[in-house]
């Protein structure tokens, strides 16, 4: 019985390797690169009626009376695209006018829980630099003494060398700053 199996099992490893062997040899169909396709569809490709498009010709209108008083139309002003492109541009100049606040960086130069320390720094930012201000700030307990109005962090960086003379610990932070102080604000090397 167990020469059966073996048989049985030799048999059908046989079977299949003459399978896969015939199949493997098998004639197969290839398209090769030099051949055609041809197909006619023009049965199956939609087809549409073009039709001329009808050419209206405007009649010209009656020329009014002299005397009347009838104005023309804005369009056929030379100036009308000026005209409102001047609106377009004066109604963005008020809403530019109208930001008074832009991201920008102030000189952090204390922070502490003693008020007179807080109030030594602003007196030395209005005595050392007047067109920076300062801006004094309190959390309890903690006192922030913050100076300037910078748009960019280059300007910031002028005036911390110059501020670490007197406060080592000062660092630039990014804050919110009022434009037209930031724009009075003079470059650093004024202040040497």
């Amino acid at each position: 019985m167990v020469q059966d199996m073996t048989l049985k099992k030799k048999f059908l490893w046989a079977l299949h390797l003459g399978i896969i062997l015939i199949s493997g040899c098998a004639k197969k169909s290839v398209v090769s690169s030099g051949s055609e396709y041809k197909e006619d569809l023009s049965a199956v490709r939609p087809r549409y009626e073009y039709t001329e498009p009808a050419v209206v010709t405007r009649a010209e209108p009656a020329t009014p009376a002299k005397n009347s008083n009838v104005p023309k139309a804005d369009v056929d002003k030379p100036l009308y695209v000026n005209k409102k492109l001047e609106s377009v541009l004066d109604t963005l100049s008020k809403q530019n006018k109208s930001i008074r606040y832009i991201n920008g960086f102030r000189i952090q130069i204390y922070v502490g829980n003693v008020r007179q320390e807080a109030d030594g720094a602003k007196s030395y930012v209005y005595q050392a630099f007047p067109d920076l201000n300062p801006y004094v700030s309190y959390t309890q307990p903690t006192y922030r003494v913050k100076v300037g109005d910078f748009m960019y962090r280059s300007d910031a960086e002028q005036y911390l060398d110059l501020i670490r003379e007197q406060y080592a610990s000062a660092v630039i932070l990014a804050d919110r700053v009022d434009i037209k102080r930031s724009l009075m604000v003079s470059p650093a090397s004024d202040h040497n």
